[in-house]
């Protein structure tokens, strides 16, 4: 009995270790997002989006800041019928962010993140005018800013799931797939 308790305590302590030095996100890592978004004010057909990072500055034992950016594109539309009012346009935003990789815990499947960013907004809208009938056309290009808080489940070493949450870009959840290079 003394033996296996010797055995099984060994075995625990070689598996903590072996845990202890793996995260999903380090130092020079390069991670991608693929995804859909959704829950916005503005119409439910989702957003498209794409972001990368990059693992740059360690914090100690409990974390890693990365750097990297985010695409995004959403198309929504808003009809009135009775008062014959059509409303379409495009979004496109685009900017830098900045993740915070929380370390404080030890796990190769699971990653957890927040962050900040920014970028420009570009906006067209087409909108029916039933005085001309014709469409009127505005473009439009604004500053944005965004936090979010996510998460990554990875199944293998370089492939998994993401989701976030946030303000700012075109969705207040994303998700999808992840992948590492």
């Amino acid at each position: 009995m003394k033996k296996a308790t010797i055995v099984l305590i060994g075995m625990i302590l070689s598996l903590s270790v072996s845990v202890q030095a793996q995260h999903i996100f380090n130092k020079g890592s390069l991670m991608f997002n693929a995804g859909i978004g959704g829950l916005s004010v503005d119409g439910w057909i989702p957003s498209i989006n794409f972001s990368g990072e990059y693992g740059v500055i360690p914090t100690g034992d409990v974390g890693l800041v990365s750097f990297g950016g985010i695409v995004a594109y959403k198309y929504s539309t808003w009809a009135a019928t009775h008062i014959t009012y059509d409303y379409n346009y495009h979004q496109f935003v685009m900017g830098p962010r900045a993740s915070w990789h929380v370390h404080a815990f030890e796990s190769d499947k699971w990653d957890a993140y927040g962050g900040v960013g920014g970028g420009i907004r570009i906006w067209t809208q087409y909108q029916w005018d039933p005085h001309s009938t014709n469409y009127t056309h505005k473009g439009k290009v604004s500053p944005y800013g965004e936090v979010f808080v996510g998460g990554r489940m990875m199944f293998k070493e370089k492939f998994g799931l993401f989701a976030e949450v946030g303000y700012g870009t075109l969705s207040a959840i994303k998700f999808g797939v992840t992948f590492g290079m």
